[in-house]
């Protein structure tokens, strides 16, 4: 940096350290013996001011509290906080209130990384964003108070005499109940214990049916859906009142004895699709500040290298459809999401033929530290076995893929970090498999001598006819240059085969819903040789799937497993018998 940078550098840091307000007395005036100066009274109840003229709704939902116990993780009335203050004090180091209504000064940084030309119009820019003035605070959605309100009711201690929130008591008792496999009378007797206990004035609920509605406002919703024994449809909004299968005529519902005279058993379904809606979810990732900040990296946060992709953001792919959807593009907390699915057996018996395939939802508007984190990761769908869903996959996908297309025009949506509401607008990004799961899913089958997703039918499979399977062996000279010397050669790859082909032609997303159409058309007549479509998905229904680049894409693990390690073997062994290649 030169000379003028750094003097302006400290210039504004010595000029930053000036206009803050000395405020020593927060901990020279108190002691823990309860004996605490006139300033420190005085200023103190100026700072409970502040703090509660800042934030609006704050004598019901409180403010949190800056004592060196809470240390601003809990919210708490003003007749709490004052209280929490003279016992306990002030956190250390809490000079600059971010939290009570002063602005944060972020300092200019030097990160040599992302100068220009020379890092002036960057440090600049730095001071600017500082001093802008606050935006209007919008009063947040109707879920979100009501998430807040609950929250805040849920986190009253248990007893006047503890700190320990009623909450985390429920929530740890639960765990207890799931880790152990308690029954609900052991938990009631328990219950029942504690209220013997506990003082008079606790607020533990007396039973578990207490326990589950007092948790039951912070989780998010959960539908249970019908489907067909043999994957045929599911019974869902037109269909959810039917009892039998429209296609193979198979019972809704498991045939059971008749119930005793007046009384009325429950029909019990066959099989069960779980869906775990996704706009809540996404919802409440903007009602935690810190979180609803990280949700505009994609677009705004700093890469140490700019020519070393470590986001999906960094791809061709996103930037493409930024330039085809520049209306979603230009709000930086619009959610981009992926989509995984593959098998697993749920009883881990390696002989047990019984499949289970979730479905998760990723959030990619996260930074890479955060975009892959377990809490995260959203399950959306539990598809049932026993065998693999196969092409009905697409039957299982239909509720995901209307909640996303009902949120493409936007959903009403608080954000927390900036205290505005906005319409966050919800858009399908990519899916994550193995080869099998991507057939699966993208409706072109992964079987056979036309299995590639990407050359489609134009693609130069060889069948084996002692080995009874297709091999690839050789479909990569023509990706080669024209005038490459391997295509000429016809001992070194396929006897007496010299390759002149040029590339298969990639079909974008309009030529391929033209060529779904017209398969579908003649009813998939035609399959396995001219082309590999089982069925249509339900993803082309998004008006938006067709500009999409790269709508699928293979696991690294499978990627490295099935193509770099074999690769990377046969080479080995060639250079170990024949020397250096």
């Amino acid at each position: 940096m030169s000379y003028l940078q750094i003097f302006l550098f400290q210039f504004i840091v010595t000029t930053i350290a000036m206009s803050v307000e000395d405020r020593s007395w927060m901990y020279d005036g108190w002691n823990d013996n309860g004996r605490h100066s006139s300033d420190w009274v005085r200023n103190t109840n100026a700072f409970l001011d502040q703090a509660f003229n800042s934030v609006s709704n704050s004598e019901k939902l409180g403010v949190v509290c800056p004592c060196s116990d809470c240390r601003n993780r809990v919210r708490r009335r003003r007749d709490v906080m004052s209280m929490h203050l003279c016992k306990r004090g002030f956190m250390p180091g809490y000079f600059t209130w971010t939290e009570h209504g002063q602005r944060p000064i972020s300092q200019p940084t030097m990160d040599y990384a992302y100068d220009t030309a020379d890092g002036l119009d960057q440090m600049l820019a730095d001071w600017g964003d500082a001093m802008q003035t606050d935006s209007v605070e919008h009063e947040p959605t109707a879920d979100a108070k009501a998430f807040y309100a609950l929250l805040e009711a849920s986190k009253e201690p248990l007893h006047s005499y503890t700190s320990v929130a009623l909450q985390t008591a429920v929530a740890r008792l639960m765990a207890v109940k799931s880790q152990y496999n308690l029954p609900v009378e052991c938990i009631n007797k328990l219950l029942d214990l504690f209220g013997d206990v506990l003082p008079q004035n606790h607020k533990m609920p007396k039973s578990l049916y207490e326990c589950q509605c007092l948790l039951r406002g912070l989780k998010m919703p959960y539908i249970k859906i019908d489907a067909c024994t043999n994957n045929c449809m599911i019974y869902y909004k037109e269909d959810k009142n039917k009892d039998k299968c429209d296609f193979c005529g198979e019972s809704r519902y498991v045939v059971t004895e008749p119930a005793h005279q007046g009384h009325k058993r429950k029909p019990i379904p066959r099989k069960v699709l779980c869906y775990l809606p996704l706009i809540p979810r996404l919802q409440r990732l903007f009602m935690e500040p810190n979180t609803a900040k990280h949700m505009r990296w994609h677009k705004e946060g700093r890469r140490a290298n700019p020519n070393v992709m470590v986001h999906p953001s960094d791809a061709e792919a996103w930037t493409h459809f930024n330039t085809s959807c520049p209306e979603f593009a230009m709000d930086p907390r619009n959610v981009r999401i992926a989509l995984a699915t593959d098998g697993f057996n749920p009883f881990g018996y390696g002989k047990a033929q019984y499949s289970c395939w979730p479905v998760f939802s990723i959030p990619l508007n996260l930074p890479p530290a955060l975009c892959m984190k377990e809490e995260n990761i959203f399950l959306s769908l539990v598809i049932p076995g026993p065998e693999h869903p196969g092409k009905n996959m697409n039957v299982f996908m239909r509720p995901l893929v209307d909640e996303i297309k009902e949120a493409w025009p936007g959903v009403l949506t608080y954000d927390s970090f900036s205290k505005q509401n906005f319409q966050m607008k919800v858009a399908y990004h990519t899916s994550i498999h193995d080869y099998p799961g991507l057939g699966m899913f993208s409706g072109w089958s992964t079987h056979g001598g036309l299995a590639c997703f990407d050359c489609m039918a134009d693609v130069d499979s060889t069948w084996l006819p002692n080995g009874h399977k297709y091999s690839w062996f050789d479909c990569h000279r023509r990706f080669l240059p024209a005038d490459h010397s391997f295509r000429d050669q016809k001992n070194a790859f396929r006897k007496g085969v010299a390759v002149y082909d040029t590339p298969p032609h990639r079909l974008t997303g309009q030529e391929v819903l033209a060529y779904m159409n017209e398969v579908k058309e003649k009813s998939f007549e035609g399959y396995g040789t001219v082309h590999n479509w089982t069925h249509i998905p339900f993803l082309w229904e998004l008006p938006y799937f067709p500009l999409l680049m790269r709508p699928h894409h293979i696991d690294a693990m499978h990627t490295e497993k099935n193509v770099t390690v074999p690769i990377a073997t046969a080479v080995s062994l060639n250079h170990t018998k024949e020397g250096p290649t």
